[in-house]
């Protein structure tokens, strides 16, 4: 390819200046003619015709091949020592009213028409041709000058346009070579097709160093979330181990104290599975709002799930929902996870004996409701509570995991779906969770695909 661009380099100028100087000598061939006669024209004008009506017989002179005398119409001379005139050229340029030439051996014999009567009427003239002197010499010159010139444009090219053209491809190639990597370095801007694709390169090395350092964050991100994840399995899989090793060994009486502890962990283990499942799909920016769902009918079944978890661990659970439906925008599974975190929360950090509430009712006459899930357990320190109304879900540099990551679906749940999230600490003790936001008119529900109302 480069030689290629060489041999165009060197061809193109050569054959443009041969061609023009061809061009050239085909203009003068071919204008010849139109060159003498303005050569006549312009000896005719320098001729003194006035000398010559003044006195005819002695006007005109010759010497050598050149030579100019005056006729009259008919083609006779005044002067004695005028040469006969050619009938034919003489007819020919008193028709015409122009002069009219002929070549013989070199030498040129030309007659014009000068005036309509009197014997200065017609003018001859005779001249020695240059061409065979002239004609070598004139080609000779116009070669050289032609050579020279193809050389000279064949140099130029190669050096105002070939070389800087080959060193910038170069750098591009150079430059194309290392985008992505340490070692790239931006090619200066130019305002031409080499200078914009000196940006290109230029912003794909950006985003390409954007993406890997953005993955690199993700993946060193990711593998921290991991081991946190294989941690807080660890703990409750080691805790259903042990428990299934008592209960192997354990007297009758202490079965249900063993039991209780592996069915605690195994609910913990179900919740973060599905905590971690629904946050991928937060993560991806799944569409909440898509679909409709019963919250009457949620809340009756999470106190029917709830009531036998709580039983267990000495915690009451009831719940009170009105007699219609509270149908709300939001996909049922995300829905169900906000609702069912928050109720688990109370149930688990609650204290034996202890009582967890769910009230369901509407607001606003019926265009908006209120969920609240309020327990008598310990609660949590202001600290906390503050921290659960600032954090964000979609933090790279610290993903959330185990239980912080069930309150955090539930606010971002909340957010995306339009819904308010408010915590309070209740006297003594105990801490009351409220979901707000509007409703939807009762129509049939929209479940999305893949999608179940467990």
């Amino acid at each position: 390819m480069r030689q290629r661009l060489l041999r165009l380099v060197f061809l193109v100028p050569v054959l443009s200046v041969g061609l023009a100087g061809v061009l050239v000598l085909v203009s003068l061939r071919l204008g010849r003619d139109t060159f003498r006669a303005a050569g006549f024209t312009a000896q005719l004008e320098a001729i003194d015709r006035d000398e010559c009506t003044a006195a005819p017989s002695t006007w005109g002179w010759a010497s050598g091949e050149v030579s100019i005398f005056a006729y009259d119409r008919s083609g006779r001379s005044s002067n004695p020592a005028a040469p006969p005139i050619e009938q034919d050229l003489l007819h020919e340029a008193i028709s015409a009213g122009h002069s009219v030439y002929r070549m013989n051996s070199g030498q040129i014999t030309w007659v014009a028409s000068a005036a309509s009567t009197g014997p200065c009427a017609v003018l001859r003239g005779t001249s020695r041709s240059p061409e065979p002197r002239l004609a070598p010499r004139f080609l000779a010159v116009l070669v050289t000058s032609i050579t020279g010139g193809m050389l000279l444009a064949a140099a130029g090219a190669y050096g105002f346009v070939v070389i800087p053209l080959r060193t910038r491809i170069s750098d591009l190639a150079r430059a194309a070579r290392r985008v992505g990597s340490a070692s790239f370095a931006p090619q200066p801007a130019s305002e031409d097709a080499l200078g914009n694709i000196a940006e290109v390169l230029a912003q794909s090395h950006r985003r390409i160093v954007g993406t890997r350092e953005a993955l690199e964050k993700r993946n060193r991100a990711l593998e921290e979330h991991l081991a946190g994840i294989a941690h807080d399995l660890r703990t409750p899989l080691l805790s259903m181990h042990l428990a299934l090793e008592a209960v192997a060994d354990a007297p009758q009486e202490a079965l249900h104290s063993e039991v209780r502890r592996a069915l605690s962990d195994v609910v913990y283990l179900s919740s973060l599975v599905e905590n971690l499942h629904q946050a991928t799909r937060l993560r991806h920016e799944v569409d909440v709002v898509v679909g409709e769902v019963d919250l009457s009918d949620l809340v009756r079944r999470l106190e029917r799930r709830f009531v036998t978890l709580g039983r267990h661990s000495g915690v009451a659970v009831a719940a009170s929902m009105p007699e219609s439906e509270v149908r709300v925008a939001c996909s049922p599974a995300l829905a169900e996870r906000a609702v069912a975190n928050l109720v688990q929360n109370a149930v688990e950090h609650n204290e034996s004996p202890g009582h967890v509430a769910i009230r369901l009712a509407h607001t606003d006459s019926g265009r908006g409701f209120e969920l609240v899930v309020a327990d008598d357990g310990p609660g949590l320190a202001d600290e906390m509570l503050a921290s659960l109304q600032h954090e964000t879900f979609l933090v790279e540099e610290a993903r959330p995991r185990g239980p912080g990551l069930g309150m955090l679906i539930t606010q971002e749940v909340s957010r995306r779906a339009g819904w308010s999230v408010t915590y309070e600490r209740l006297t003594p003790t105990g801490l009351e969770v409220r979901l707000a936001g509007p409703t939807v008119s009762p129509e049939k529900a929209i479940t999305p695909a893949g999608e179940s109302e467990l």
